[in-house]
């Protein structure tokens, strides 16, 4: 279908129609609680599938080339979707949230409507803005609560993942094990919100706890970058496992860590301009999103140790970050320079920052890597940049990387020895 000329950038839809089923790409897994959270209250959602080549090859069709792989991806989901056989645009909504700073996501929506305006499709965008805390019209407090406690819990069932994973006895154990535990997460929170999940939580953390594993020493990896590569497999190349195959043990800087430093810059923002009420309210809510995650990180003691059941505070990172990337600057930097300077603190012994092919954040974080390394024993770091494309060295890059935090985990053992 050929393209017809647009000239008005869209006005952004902020809030969910009942009557429409919304559909939302594939980022991560947390995705699933999400929809679960919207079935409470009374909206169907579905999570379209992970991505592969054809939806590669469907946001390559509409890019001009300058655009970063989320954009691409998420931009090939809603393509393969409206062209699937039987779809009808009048009753369903899409769903991108967005952003401001510099860096593309702000702009995803706006061009994801005018490609699809311009291919003569109807449908709704909701669109919600992450610098006003993903703010979701019409769905109240429980939502927000039904959609943290369930993103809270998808973050601490992936610890447990990539902690018991790679000694695993009976290969796909455990990643049967958490499919399983996703399903019964979505199911909970669709049937009987944050009380049922709580119930499921504590169901599916024993199971973990049976799998048999085996003793084995492996370096500690820590995974920072741009939110989307990060967590989405098809997007960074399946790092974790790749890195798990090689002898490693992954953590990845987890979602939750994004929407507490949105609350923080939401309640900046609103005291400088005196919005004393939307301060007010999202200072309250940052309250009670820290009670939650200490109610369902209760249902993972015992099986996680205390430093991963509660992350640090965005405060903490921001203090990391500050002698390499101020505050000032917004947005993911920031949290990445801070995640990896945490993650090095607590014993790891290498870093891994991964972002998308051009990307203005990460390739600040990239730039001042060497002084972070310089001044943390020259910890082993690897920047690694994705656009789609089959990368026939990242296996070798990684097999080195591996080798070098092997050894920089044998050296700060001998000098933590008598």
């Amino acid at each position: 279908m050929a393209l017809k000329r647009i000239e008005v950038a869209p006005t952004a839809k902020r809030g969910f129609d009942r009557k429409k089923t919304v559909f939302l790409p594939y980022m991560c897994d947390h995705a699933h609680v999400i929809v679960g959270a919207l079935a409470w209250c009374g909206i169907e959602g579905k999570v379209l599938p992970p991505h592969d080549e054809k939806t590669l090859a469907y946001g390559r069709r509409y890019a001009s080339g300058g655009e970063c792989l989320p954009f691409i991806l998420t931009t090939g989901e809603f393509l393969k979707l409206l062209e699937s056989p039987g779809f009808d645009p009048q009753k369903a909504a899409l769903f991108m949230p967005t952003s401001c700073g510099p860096c593309r996501f702000g702009q995803y929506y706006n061009v994801q409507k005018l490609i699809l305006s311009s291919l003569g499709y109807d449908i709704d965008i909701i669109s919600v803005e992450s610098y006003d805390s993903y703010t979701i019209q019409d769905l109240g407090r429980e939502f927000r609560k039904c959609t943290w406690y369930g993103l809270l819990a998808v973050d601490l069932l992936q610890k447990l993942l990539w902690k018991t994973r790679p000694y695993e006895l009976e290969p796909g154990a455990t990643d049967r094990i958490y499919q399983e535990s996703l399903r019964s997460l979505q199911e909970a929170l669709g049937t009987g919100g944050r009380k049922r999940l709580l119930l499921s939580l504590g169901e599916s953390v024993a199971r973990f706890g049976e799998i048999p594993v085996r003793e084995e020493e492996r370096p500690k990896i820590g995974v920072v970058g741009e939110i989307y590569i990060r967590a989405n497999d098809y997007g960074n190349s399946e790092i974790i496992r790749l890195v798990e195959g090689l002898g490693g043990e992954v953590r990845v800087a987890p979602v939750c860590e994004w929407l507490y430093y949105t609350n923080r810059k939401k309640i900046q923002d609103t005291r400088e301009r005196k919005e004393f009420l939307k301060l007010i309210n999202t200072w309250i809510e940052d309250l009670w999103q820290h009670h939650g995650e200490k109610e369902v990180g209760q249902r993972f003691a015992g099986f996680l140790a205390p430093p991963e059941l509660r992350e640090p505070p965005v405060s903490q990172l921001i203090r990391n970050s500050d002698p390499y990337v101020k505050e000032v600057y917004r947005g993911e930097p920031v949290l990445d320079i801070g995640k990896a300077v945490d993650y090095i603190a607590k014993g790891a012994a290498g870093i891994i920052n991964t972002l998308p092919f051009s990307c203005m954040p990460g390739t600040m974080v990239s730039a001042v890597s060497t002084l972070v390394r310089k001044d943390h024993g020259n910890i082993p770091w690897l920047n690694l940049t994705f656009d789609g494309q089959k990368q026939t060295n990242l296996k070798t890059r990684l097999e080195a990387f591996i080798f070098q935090a092997r050894r920089f985990a044998a050296s700060a053992a001998r000098g933590r020895s008598p």
